[in-house]
C-alpha cells in the first residue's frame, strides 16, 4: 500500500530498531588473538645477521667416544655396511654409514678399532684402522655420516695390515656390531713410508702386510719420538633467506574516514603482520629440502625449516617419520615406552643440552596426560611448570635422561596432529638478511591511484645445527 507523507503510519517503524544508535563496542575481537601473531619457534630462537642471502656455518665433533654399538638393523646390507665406490687394495663392504652423526665423535683417521659381531669379519681381520671420514669417504654420494676403514690385525703395539680381495666382504652385515677404539697409528708405515691419513683412495698407498705401531694401547715409553696425529676435516653446512611479503590496499576514503573498532589502516596493518609472521612459523617447521633456483636470474630461495611430516628436512637423525624409536603408539603406548622415546633423543648426552623444548599437538598433550592418569608417579614426574616458553606455561616432563618442556603448538593440526618437535635451542638461531628484519614499507606502488599500498616484508632463514640435538617424535 502507499504512504501518505506525515501520516505517521506505526507500521513504518514497527520495532523502533531502525531509530536506535549503533552499538559494536570498540574492539574487533579475533579468534586465536593472543596465539596467532606468536612466533613460538623464532620467537625464542637468537636472531643473528647475516650478509648475504646464502649462509654457512662449520661443524665438528671432539674425538671423545670410545665406543658405540650398532643393532643388525642399522648394519644393512647395500645401505649401512657398503662398498668403496672401487674395488683395489680396501676390498668389500668396507665402509659404515652411522646412524647418528654424533657417533663420528668416535672416529678420526689413524685411528685403530675392533669391529666385533656375532660371525666375526672377511679374511679374519680382528681389527680396522679408519682412513676417510665424511665426504672423503670413497663413495659416489658420500654423507658426513660416513666411515672408511682397511682391515688387518693387532697384536702387543702393532696393527699389520691386511689387503683384503674384492670377493671378500671385509665388515659383515645385518648383525649387532660393536665398534671399539683402542689406539693410534703412532707413525709411518714399515714399507710404504705413509701415514694412516696419506693411504690414498681404497687404501691404494698401502701395502699388503704393512705394519704400523700403535699409541694410546699400554702406555708410551720414556723418550719416545712424536708419534702421528689422528685428522679429521670440518663440515661445512648451509642454508638460506626466504623472503616473505604480505601485502595489503586501502582507498584513500577509507583510511581517513572514522569508523567502529578504529582505525582500518591500522587493522590492516596489524592483521597482516600476524599473516607474514604465521607463514615464517609454518615454513620453519614444515619445510623440506633447501632449494636455492641458483639457474634462475632472479633466484626464489626456500629454506630447509625442520622437515615436520616428511623425510628431507634438516632433522633426519631423530626422524620419527621413518625413525621406530622416536614413535609412540597413541593407543598403547605407556611410561615405559615413552622414556625409550626420550632416551632416543638424550642417547648422545655430551651432545647439545640436556633440556629441549617440544613443540606439540593437541593429540601429543592428550597422551601425555593420558600416560600421567594411567602409570605411577615415581615413574613419571610430570608437573605444569612456574616457567613460560614462548608465552604458554609449559608442561614439563623429567625422563630417565635429560628434560622435555611441552608447549602445545596451534599449527600441529590436522595433517600434522600426530606429531611434537624438539628443539634444541643453544643449535638454532633465525639469521636475517641486512636490512631485512621485519619491516612495514608504506605506499610502495606509486600509480596514481586513490588509496596506498602498503606490505609487511621479512627475509631470514634458520641456522640449525647439530641435527642430531633435535628430534621430531610422532604418534603411530
Amino acid at each position: 500500500m502507499a504512504y501518505t507523507y506525515g501520516s505517521g503510519t506505526a507500521t513504518q517503524f514497527s520495532d523502533g530498531t531502525r531509530r536506535q544508535v549503533l552499538e559494536l563496542g570498540p574492539q574487533i575481537y579475533y579468534y586465536n588473538e593472543s596465539v596467532t601473531p606468536l612466533l613460538s619457534v623464532s620467537g625464542r630462537a637468537g636472531t643473528v645477521g647475516t650478509p648475504v642471502p646464502i649462509f654457512e656455518w662449520m661443524e665438528d665433533e671432539y674425538f671423545i667416544k670410545r665406543s658405540t654399538k650398532l643393532t643388525a638393523a642399522e648394519m644393512t646390507a647395500d645401505s649401512d655396511v657398503v662398498d668403496s665406490q672401487t674395488g683395489g687394495a680396501n676390498g668389500h663392504q668396507s665402509i659404515i654409514k652411522l646412524p647418528r652423526q654424533a657417533q663420528v665423535e668416535l672416529f678420526e683417521v689413524g685411528g685403530i678399532y675392533t669391529i666385533s659381531g656375532s660371525s666375526g669379519q672377511g679374511e679374519s681381520n680382528t681389527h680396522f684402522m679408519c682412513i676417510a671420514i665424511g665426504k672423503e669417504v670413497n663413495l659416489a654420494s658420500p654423507t658426513d655420516k660416513h666411515v672408511q676403514f682397511v682391515g688387518g690385525t693387532f697384536s702387543g703395539t702393532t696393527f699389520t695390515y691386511n689387503s683384503v680381495a674384492d670377493a671378500t666382504d671385509m665388515i659383515t652385515d645385518n648383525q649387532i656390531t660393536t665398534i671399539t677404539f683402542i689406539g693410534t697409528a703412532a707413525g709411518s708405515g714399515s714399507s710404504s713410508g705413509k701415514f694412516a691419513y696419506e693411504a690414498g683412495t681404497d687404501g691404494a698407498n698401502l701395502t699388503n702386510a704393512e705394519t704400523f705401531a700403535t699409541q694410546g694401547v699400554s702406555g708410551i715409553a720414556e723418550g719416545a719420538a712424536v708419534g702421528a696425529e689422528t685428522r679429521k676435516k670440518v663440515r661445512r653446512l648451509k642454508n638460506c633467506t626466504q623472503i616473505f611479503r604480505e601485502p595489503y590496499t586501502i582507498t584513500r576514503t577509507a583510511r581517513v574516514s572514522e569508523q567502529y573498532g578504529g582505525p582500518e589502516l591500522a587493522r590492516l596493518q596489524a592483521r597482516k603482520l600476524a599473516q607474514i609472521k604465521v607463514n615464517v612459523e609454518y615454513a620453519m617447521l614444515f619445510n623440506g629440502a633447501i632449494s636455492l633456483d641458483a639457474s634462475s636470474a632472479n633466484p626464489k630461495r626456500t629454506f630447509a625449516g625442520l622437515g615436520i611430516g616428511g623425510s628431507t628436512g634438516v632433522i633426519q637423525t631423530n626422524n620419527g617419520e621413518s625413525n621406530a624409536a622416536l614413535q609412540l603408539n597413541n593407543s598403547s603406548g605407556a611410561v615405559g615406552d615413552f622414556d625409550s622415546v626420550v632416551e632416543s633423543i638424550f642417547q648422545d648426552t655430551i651432545d647439545g643440552s640436556m633440556e629441549k623444548t617440544v613443540f606439540a599437538s593437541n593429540k601429543w598433550m592428550l597422551k601425555l596426560a593420558s600416560m600421567v592418569r594411567s602409570g605411577n608417579g615415581a615413574a613419571f614426574n610430570a608437573m605444569m611448570g612456574d616457567e613460560t616458553v614462548g608465552g604458554l606455561r609449559v608442561f614439563e616432563y623429567m625422563g630417565p635422561v635429560g628434560m622435555l618442556k611441552f608447549v602445545p603448538h596451534p599449527m600441529l593440526k590436522g595433517a600434522y596432529e600426530d606429531y611434537a618437535v624438539a628443539i634444541d635451542f643453544n643449535n638454532f638461531d633465525v639469521r636475517v638478511l641486512a636490512e631485512s628484519d621485519f619491516q612495514l614499507r608504506r605506499d610502495i606502488v606509486q600509480d596514481g591511484s586513490d588509496g596506498q599500498t602498503d606490505e609487511w616484508l621479512v627475509e631470514l632463514g634458520p641456522e640449525i645445527r647439530q641435527e642430531q640435538t633435535h628430534a621430531i617424535m610422532k604418534l603411530v
